[in-house]
């Protein structure tokens, strides 16, 4: 799924997902997208305001139907570049991606996955 998003890009990812999904981005503010619809709107809007995200995965640990990635996330907006470290869970149903959210840690992503740090 992140190789597919890396090398063809948001609608390679998009196949990823459950209708239902609900994603939580780092760069959301808070704000849940639900299904693929909202997510391609949000990451339109992003890139028509000259938003460019680029992210790396460190590790990627499996916890039953979960996911915990561990890396970075490099934003560039109004020519300022950011770069955050971060974590993101992915649950995952029937091989689909059913909801992914960020954290500012692994072991804030740990927790939500119930897993001991």
């Amino acid at each position: 799924m992140y190789d597919a998003y890396m090398t063809r890009g948001l609608e390679a990812f998009l196949q990823w997902l459950d209708d239902d999904v609900e994603l939580r981005p780092h760069t959301g503010g808070g704000r849940v997208l639900r299904g693929p619809d909202e997510v391609r709107a949000f990451y339109a809007e992003r890139a028509r305001l000259g938003e460019r995200m680029e992210s790396t995965v460190y590790d990627i640990e499996a916890h039953g139907d979960c996911v915990v990635l561990t890396g970075a996330l490099r934003i560039t907006r109004r020519g300022r570049l950011t770069e955050s470290q971060l974590a993101w869970v992915y649950a995952f149903r029937d091989g689909r991606l059913r909801s992914a959210t960020s954290y500012a840690t692994r072991a804030d992503a740990l927790r939500a996955v119930a897993v001991p740090a």
